[in-house]
């Protein structure tokens, strides 16, 4: 196996296939979740304590398992297993090399690889058709609750979706 090299992220594979995976699953609605997802992929999900808060988590290809920081906010830990999957859905030979490495939170906003399953992600937890539909009638913070997301990683989604409305009122708690 061979080392993945990629010069800058897919954005579009990483939203096509994390659509994919959802209409496999048959989710319709908000909130989405990525550990009922793995284990309909055969993935178990594991909470753990990491000696190194950066990590967030991991995906063990040879246990097939995710390992969570049960650390982090449940929020967080929603998102890193959606991230290990995209590892899992678009990177799937590199997870099995000896080149797959965890890289700490503090490292990995430039890695393509990296970018590439966060977006798979944002897309899976917030896939577009999904947002569409209550994004006009309901605050950033609330649809970060109907989602199951943070509020960072919801104000995001709708800044890539060019379609945050400066004036729509919203609660910051």
């Amino acid at each position: 196996m061979s080392e993945l090299k990629i010069e800058k992220p897919n954005y579009k594979k990483a939203q096509n296939s994390a659509l994919k995976l959802l209409k496999e699953c048959g989710y319709t609605k908000p909130p989405i979740d990525p550990v009922q997802i793995a284990k309909m992929l055969g993935v178990s999900v594991h909470s753990a304590s990491f000696e190194n808060q950066e990590v967030s988590g991991l995906y063990d290809f040879e246990k097939n398992i995710i390992y969570v920081n049960n650390k982090d906010s449940v929020e967080r830990q929603t998102f890193t297993i959606a991230h290990e999957l995209g590892h899992l859905k678009l990177h799937s030979e590199w997870v099995k090399s000896n080149d797959y490495k965890v890289l700490l939170r503090s490292r990995r906003d430039k890695d393509p690889i990296e970018l590439e399953a966060d977006a798979f992600a944002a897309h899976l937890l917030v896939p577009k058709e999904m947002l569409t539909k209550y994004r006009d009638i309901a605050s950033v913070s609330d649809l970060a609750k109907a989602f199951g997301v943070s509020f960072d990683m919801m104000s995001n989604r709708l800044a890539f979706e060019n379609k945050y409305v400066k004036y729509r009122p919203f609660n910051n708690s």
